[in-house]
């Protein structure tokens, strides 16, 4: 599915142009920082890309201190390692990765077991916005300090 964006071009003889430009596409890597945006407040976390998940994934603990919701729906969940689905609420939210933003319903799940609080999932790689290199490391995150004067 091809992103494409919209230029006006200029004038030939006395009619407007417009050119239609292919967007390129944001390149992320298997992990990134994503921005999640609740009524109370948002946090940056790092979040796992997973072509095979459908649906995007954000922990119970980080969902109730943002305040994401209200439940809109459950989503029925297929466990990849057990072999058995499962019902999650779904949720209200936005969710942020290289910039761009989703207002979208995510499941809520404990997810304190796992090394990332978010999980990325087609819901959101199916924009076509982004290519995935499985070879690019995850970004570095710190706190740019300014210098006393």
């Amino acid at each position: 599915m091809a992103v494409v964006g919209l230029i006006l071009g200029s004038l030939i003889n006395g009619v407007a142009v417009v050119t239609l430009k292919k967007r390129e596409p944001i390149v992320i890597g298997p992990i990134e920082y994503v921005k999640v945006i609740g009524h109370h407040g948002e946090a940056r976390v790092k979040g796992k890309v997973d072509t095979g998940a459908s649906r995007t994934s954000v922990d119970v603990w980080l969902a109730a201190n943002i305040g994401l919701g209200p439940t809109v729906d459950v989503a029925k969940v297929k466990s990849s390692f057990l072999d058995e689905v499962r019902t999650r609420p779904l949720v209200r939210g936005i969710v942020e990765i290289a910039g761009v933003r989703f207002p979208l319903a995510v499941t809520v799940n404990d997810r304190s077991d796992m090394r990332y609080p978010v999980l990325i999932g087609m819901d959101i790689l199916k924009s076509g916005r982004f290519l995935i290199d499985p070879t690019k490391k995850a970004p570095k995150y710190g706190i740019k300090r300014e210098k006393a004067a």
